[in-house]
């Protein structure tokens, strides 16, 4: 196929694009994806596929998570408060301590760190706190959690790094943030949202809650994953997004989207100038070293900000269970992109390779420059989702494997059992046959209640050391996590504890250990 180039007034969203779009959405394994262009004053939109097997199609009203790009409107309204000068709380601006804000809300594991944290550490994902995602509930006996809930917990979960010193990506610290914004406004942060974005710029059809939307007159569209055995899509369902509020809840339309970039693109209201350039500022170094044909990154106010073959580009990613989001704008050629679909990780490789394929054309950057996202996609997804052999995840998890197994010191039913860790809660484990060996028991343990909804699966690896195996329940292929677990002995030589050393797949980092106490 030969290289398209665009020019401004174009419509770029010809009969080979959308070709293209077809052909990458079919190899990928997505049904579905809506799709916006800001190019100037114009907008030009579509959707392809389908929203809903079997015959929902995609459009450019289809409403779809807009998971972590949610991050970004959090940022600028946290800018716009801080500039109308109107709240006290926040006469320090992005150097205000979060716990002058929240109090007792926000505490960390180090007193320094609760005592000096800013809105700004917290904004660029400079705050010494990783993931922890695993510690996320949804809920606990029955009772739902609020966000508050999430941030009440961070004093269990370990920092790993001093704040300002290291990059590591972190949802809590948005629910914290959003946490702020309902403090100090006294409004829910779904209505401040609106009051600050959404009313100004006409989009009517954004939603903070799963009821909202799915209440809404819209088509909300399904999610999905490929059963690669069964050669088909399996639906995976809704997932609520309550408790994680500012990290990821905002339900939207690739048409409500594109006033959102036309906004940042023309640096129009409702924000001032000088709250434009907030959120446009480098705050953060996330890579150093060139990456993905872009030079180093910087994250600021919820972007991601690169040079890509001497273009300046802003860029958040926003991942679901069983969806994907992109959001892509050039502020030199007043040109953005944004994009929905309905898959995890393979929805946000299409939406990578078709995005910066209108963008390449729309600079008119030459083929021989153009970095290879497919290729460096597929790469990604085998690294970050793959499901491993389970003697490769014993070998890749415990690098000092011996050749022969010791045997667990502790009977198998002495294992089964409820244990509970202040982080990361309670969990039950019970044994089941192994998928794999006959007679042989595994450890499961059933964790439907979390954010994610996942099942820790332990496989004996020596002695009392178990390879841990996370999956996510709704979709097996989101997330295949492998951690170290060891179950402890105590003084009275029955089972004490089991600890977890969490390393996340997705950044390649050691979130912290935690130990799960026997309870019972």
């Amino acid at each position: 196929m030969a290289i398209e180039t665009s020019r401004m007034g174009e419509n770029p969203l010809t009969a080979d694009f959308n070709q293209f779009v077809t052909e990458v959405l079919a190899r990928w394994k997505v049904p579905g994806m809506s799709l916006a262009v800001v190019d100037g004053e114009s907008v030009y939109s579509r959707g392809y596929g389908h929203a809903s097997l079997p015959d929902e199609k995609a459009t450019p009203e289809t409403l779809w998570y807009g998971a972590s790009t949610t991050k970004a409107q959090i940022a600028a309204t946290l800018a716009k408060l801080i500039a109308s000068k109107q709240y006290p709380e926040l006469a320090d601006g992005w150097a205000t301590p979060i716990s002058s804000i929240l109090r007792d809300d926000f505490v960390l594991e180090d007193e320094w760190a609760t005592a000096h944290v800013t809105l700004e550490d917290a904004v660029c994902h400079r705050s010494g706190l990783p993931r922890h995602d695993s510690a996320c509930a949804r809920t606990i006996d029955g009772k739902e959690l609020a966000p508050v809930d999430l941030v009440r917990n961070m004093r269990n979960l370990t920092l790993t790094a001093e704040p300002r010193v290291k990059f590591q990506y972190c949802n809590l610290m948005y629910t914290t943030l959003g946490h702020v914004i309902e403090t100090i406004t006294g409004k829910t942060l779904g209505q401040a949202l609106r009051d600050e974005i959404w009313g100004p710029l006409g989009m009517d059809s954004t939603y903070f809650y799963l009821q909202e939307a799915q209440a809404a007159p819209a088509h909300f569209a399904s999610g999905y994953y490929w059963d690669k055995k069964a050669e088909t899509f399996k639906e995976a369902g809704f997932m609520g997004t309550t408790e994680l509020a500012g990290a990821g809840a905002v339900i939207s339309t690739v048409q409500d989207y594109s006033r959102w970039l036309k906004c940042l693109l023309h640096e129009s209201e409702p924000f001032s100038k000088d709250v434009h350039d907030d959120i446009r500022k480098p705050r953060m170094l996330v890579t150093t070293e060139p990456t993905r044909g872009a030079d180093l990154i910087h994250y600021g106010l919820g972007w991601a900000r690169k040079v890509y073959r001497g273009h300046v580009i802003y860029s958040h990613s926003g991942g679901m269970h069983a969806y994907g989001a992109q959001t892509y704008w050039v502020p030199e050629a007043k040109f953005g992109a944004v994009a929905f679909a309905n898959t995890s990780w393979s929805s946000n490789a299409v939406e990578d390779i078709i995005i910066y394929r209108l963008i390449e054309n729309r600079l008119g950057i030459a083929e021989s420059e153009r970095f290879d996202f497919d290729g460096d996609w597929a790469e990604k997804i085998e690294t970050l989702a793959a499901e491993l052999p389970l003697d490769e995840a014993k070998r890749t998890v415990f690098l000092d494997k011996p050749e022969e197994p010791l045997p667990s010191t502790f009977k198998i039913e002495e294992l089964v059992g409820t244990y509970a860790d202040p982080g990361y809660g309670r969990m039950t484990l019970v044994g089941q046959p192994h998928p794999h060996r006959p007679g042989e028991t595994i450890l499961v343990a059933d964790r439907s209640n979390m954010t994610w909804q996942y099942q820790l699966r332990l496989y004996h690896v020596s002695g009392d050391y178990w390879l841990v195996h996370l999956t996510t329940l709704p979709n097996p292929t989101f997330l295949n996590e492998y951690q170290q677990g060891q179950f402890r002995r105590g003084i009275d030589g029955k089972v004490s504890a089991f600890e977890i050393k969490w390393m996340s797949r997705v950044e390649g980092a050691l979130e912290g250990e935690c130990v799960f106490k026997r309870i019972r």
